[in-house]
């Protein structure tokens, strides 16, 4: 049985898929008062339901985190240990998932004019496809992992 190897792209949109099947999806920029009670502004609970950019942003965070070994191992010492950092797939997860909301690819011409970047772009079309109205938690998780999908 072989086992299909995830990178850290996929892994960084799989664990945002998850994120909103496991916790819903939010949208809108207030809460209401039911969810502000539940939810207090000093600590915006881990399992409480986010917008899809939130989502996103908290997988490259928890993927972020993962660490790797470093160096060999010697009889009896701890291998030295460093943070993950990979920034360039992280813009590639950006990227794909942006990509796969506008239909079509992102680019300069389209973000240039605004005066903005083109993470920013990229981070707006995402939020934006968030917002769509009648957009539920399972129909938003299936379409990023399509876009994982589509990247592979």
């Amino acid at each position: 049985m072989s086992r299909h190897r995830i990178s850290r792209t996929e892994l960084v949109m799989e664990l945002t898929a998850r994120h909103i099947e496991a916790n819903g999806l939010h949208q809108g920029t207030g809460l209401s008062d039911e969810e502000w009670a539940t939810c207090p502004p000093a600590t915006y609970a881990p399992d409480a339901p986010c917008s899809v950019l939130h989502a996103f942003d908290r997988a490259q965070r928890r993927t972020a985190g993962r660490t790797i070994r470093a160096g060999a191992r010697r009889r009896g010492q701890v291998a030295a240990r460093r943070r993950a950092d990979h920034p360039a797939e992280f813009s590639e997860a950006l990227r794909a998932l942006s990509d796969h909301l506008s239909d079509v690819p992102i680019t300069s011409d389209l973000y240039a004019p605004l005066g903005v970047s083109e993470a920013d772009y990229r981070r707006t079309v995402i939020s934006s496809w968030g917002e769509t109205e009648g957009l539920t938690a399972d129909a938003a998780a299936l379409t990023i992992r399509a876009a994982a999908n589509r990247r592979s």
